[in-house]
């Protein structure tokens, strides 16, 4: 165990951790209520960039637009059963800098799963279901703050 510790570390090898923003502070807003918009504050909560309580106070303006999770039949059998269903989530938002300029104009991006059917476990796949659309809004609140800190990056650069 020693050993393989001092291959990777002699190696260079560490834990990715959290890349850097760029930012020092958000706004997030919604137009209608958003579990995504609740991720990306739970993600900021943890990081440098701190959560500004009004768009005038902070670097970046976020606002989604729109949130909707769609559960569409992917696969049918021979038989006619349902064999998969296709998870989607769909998120609209834009960004704005502290003067209300665009950065990021209104963008809708889709996140997809694959999940599959069983007629003889109906509860543990619904748990499954809802545990995939939590991954995804993880994932998609992370889509929006990385596009958000590479405009960022981009207009502030010198």
């Amino acid at each position: 165990m020693a050993v393989a510790f001092l291959v990777l570390s002699a190696c260079g090898f560490q834990l990715r951790g959290e890349a850097p923003m760029g930012l020092k502070s958000l706004h997030v807003t919604t137009a209608a209520p958003s579990l995504v918009a609740a991720e990306i504050r739970r993600q900021l909560a943890g990081g440098p960039a701190r959560l500004a309580p009004d768009s005038r106070a902070a670097e970046v303006h976020v606002r989604i637009l729109s949130e909707n999770a769609e559960k569409t039949i992917q696969t049918l059998t021979g038989t006619g059963r349902v064999f998969d269903f296709q998870l989607r989530l769909r998120v609209g938002f834009e960004a704005t800098d502290a003067s209300g300029k665009a950065l990021i104009e209104p963008t809708e991006f889709e996140v997809r799963r694959i999940i599959s059917y069983s007629e003889t476990a109906p509860l543990a796949k619904e748990a499954e279901e809802q545990l995939l659309f939590h991954d995804m809004r993880v994932e998609a609140a992370a889509q929006v703050l990385r596009r958000v800190a590479v405009v960022h990056a981009n207009v502030t650069k010198p």
